[in-house]
């Protein structure tokens, strides 16, 4: 009876073995037949975005640098300029975009060619231009990466000179005459 139990072990086990070579692979999760779709090509990825480490209003620029930082200024100051230095935008067309009261009034795009880039734009102003003005800095995707604004007003009234004091006309000597 052992040999019995031990060969009808054996036959099960081989049994099952076979069964479980033979057994249909498990049916996956129904899925609707499809044609492949096509890859669709990776989209461009913009650079990454840089660094603006300065961006100011100034009313002149000497030596590359500005000569000053400013926040507001009369309009009959001439020129405005607007600096801005950048970092890791090497490559790259980056744009400063002159508003006044919400219009955009002008945009100066710059090519970037170096790791640190110092770049300006400037606006001849005019009388009646005051009000808010704002530049943004455009990186390259589109993206607003820095924003200033200035208040530009109206020229100070300047004081009329003062009247010549009226002076008297000198007499004139009377006539000679004669006896």
């Amino acid at each position: 009876m052992p040999k019995f139990a031990l060969l009808l072990t054996a036959l099960l086990a081989g049994g099952a073995a076979l069964a479980a070579e033979e057994a249909p692979p498990p049916p996956e999760a129904a899925q609707p037949a499809t044609a492949a779709e096509p890859a669709q090509p990776a989209a461009p990825v913009a650079p990454a975005p840089g660094e603006v480490t300065r961006a100011q209003f100034a009313t002149a620029i000497n030596g590359r640098e500005p000569a000053d930082q400013v926040s507001s200024v009369a309009s009959d100051i001439g020129t405005v300029y607007f600096f801005t230095e950048l970092r890791d935008f090497d490559g790259q067309t980056v744009v400063h975009r002159w508003s006044h009261n919400g219009e955009v009034m002008a945009e100066v795009p710059f090519d970037v060619r170096g790791p640190r880039w110092r770049v300006w734009s400037s606006k001849n102003l005019v009388a009646e231009w005051t009000g808010n003005w704002q530049v943004d800095v455009v990186a390259a995707d589109g993206s607003v990466v820095a924003s200033q604004s200035l208040t530009i007003t109206a020229p100070a009234p300047q004081p009329e000179p003062a009247a010549e004091p009226a002076t008297m006309p000198a007499e004139e000597p009377a006539p000679a005459t004669q006896v």
